[in-house]
């Protein structure tokens, strides 16, 4: 009996799933992979790659492990079916937990089912290649860490899924294990409702500062190590440094100019579950 853990991977053209495939392709000896896909274009991106497609319904009755790599907005369409095609006992990794949270992830009683997801690299580890410092994503070269959650299921099934998830997102660091609305306050609300949005607001303000006449290159610059600075300190990872007394007066001049008041209600659970639903249905949104 082989001792590999069979895998299938869902939307194994896309971008996801071209990530995760790469890494789990380089491990023949403990992994056997089975690329699935419907798109045209996704198809022709495997074979392109050197690899052959394999049905769904031939792979995933056969598969320890089903890998959901298809956009959050589709999970409840195509789960239903997959989820059906699966034999008792498999385990299911779905790529982020929106779908899971709102509850529109099909679920079995005899299978086990998962969510990972990357952190992607941090700028405060010292990557050691130029390979790996210019990998912004993660996954090719640069190390980072993993967020991980049982939905349901058996612990060991779960031990096989983080081995298999360190492989997809490798190199892995550290693989971090907590609740799906743990990972689901991390993404969408850290990282998107706050982070994205406001990184985005800083890459508007150097439009903003170019238009006014200044050097594109030296905004960049000058916001870029401020952020780095900035963060280390906030973060504490300079010990007992703190910002001057005038940036502690702008950052309370900029609660009030940039952000709203209030904005810490983003930690609510009745706003996570509203933000998750229009993030999964914009043309409904409820927030």
């Amino acid at each position: 009996m082989s001792d590999k853990i069979v895998v299938s991977v869902i939307g194994a053209g896309g971008k996801m799933g071209t990530r995760v495939t790469n890494n789990l392709a380089k491990h023949p000896d403990s992994i056997d992979l089975h690329f699935c896909e419907a798109s045209d274009v996704g198809i022709a991106s495997i074979k392109a790659r050197g690899f052959s497609v394999v049905a769904a319904e031939e792979a995933v009755p056969k598969s320890d492990i089903v890998v959901l790599a298809v956009p959050d907005v589709i999970i409840k369409k195509v789960s239903v079916g997959i989820v059906a095609m699966m034999r008792p006992g498999a385990t299911m990794i779905i790529l982020d937990p929106a779908a899971a949270v709102a509850r529109e992830l099909a679920l079995r009683d005899d299978c086990t089912f998962v969510v990972a997801h990357p952190c992607h690299p941090s700028f405060f580890v010292a990557q050691e290649t130029p390979e790996a410092r210019a990998d912004a994503f993660g996954g090719i070269a640069a190390t980072q860490d993993i967020v991980m959650a049982k939905i349901q299921g058996d612990d060991n099934n779960f031990a096989d899924a983080k081995k298999v998830s360190e492989m997809m997102f490798a190199p892995v660091t550290n693989a971090y294990v907590m609740g799906i609305r743990d990972i689901a306050f991390l993404e969408p609300t850290l990282v998107e409702i706050l982070g994205a949005s406001t990184l985005y607001a800083m890459a508007e303000t150097v439009n903003e500062a170019e238009r006014r006449g200044i050097q594109r290159e030296a905004a960049i610059s000058f916001l870029a190590g401020h952020i780095n600075v900035l963060s280390s300190i906030f973060l504490g990872r300079l010990g007992n440094v703190k910002v001057s007394d005038a940036c502690q007066v702008a950052i309370g001049l900029g609660n009030r100019l940039v952000l709203r008041d209030d904005w810490k209600r983003i930690w609510e659970d009745d706003v996570l579950d509203k933000a998750i639903a229009t993030m999964l249905h914009p043309e409904d949104p409820k927030i």
